[in-house]
């Protein structure tokens, strides 16, 4: 699977449409999904872009989860009531809904932030600060992801856990 990469600031005009950037239109083409995408709440202040195809995926494992439980429940009515299907135009532009760039403060920039199997839309100085506090703990994150992932740090080494010195 073709993943999302990459950071841009792109321009919100007086219409609300964006301008998708090349990379993400060529992605979202292999999946099929050059002409329409869905965005939606995300999570920490942004917005989430996805393929139709990984969205319904994503809907579909909420769906498989234990109706009883409330969280799940509350979860499901606002990842699918909010959710909005967006049309990307010949001009690679796409008209962000009102209603979720005023919930995450979007005004006339967008940070498209790609994420692996979803691209992030931010408010550039919500990102700013995002970046900042992530930054400063990525090598310890990274070390226990990689770690947990099959016991072996970025390098490779099984235990690979020896922290740099700084």
């Amino acid at each position: 699977m073709e993943l999302f990469t990459g950071l841009f600031t792109h321009s919100i005009d007086a219409k609300n449409r964006v301008s998708v950037p090349r990379k993400v239109l060529d992605v979202l083409k292999i999946h099929k999904a050059d002409r329409q995408v869905v965005v939606n709440l995300g999570l920490d202040g942004c917005l989430w872009l996805y393929p139709p195809g990984a969205y319904a995926s994503l809907g579909e494992s909420i769906n498989a989860a234990a109706l009883g439980n409330r969280d799940v429940r509350s979860l499901a009515r606002t990842f699918f009531s909010r959710a909005e299907a967006c049309s990307v135009d010949g001009h690679g532009r796409m008209l962000l809904p009102e209603s979720l760039k005023r919930v995450v403060g979007l005004e006339d920039k967008v940070v498209f932030a790609g994420v692996g199997d979803r691209v992030e839309l931010w408010r550039p100085d919500t990102w700013e600060r995002f970046e900042e506090a992530s930054l400063a703990t990525y090598e310890d994150q990274a070390r226990d992801v990689f770690v947990a992932k099959g016991g072996q740090g970025p390098t490779g080494e099984p235990g690979d856990d020896d922290r740099a010195p700084r």
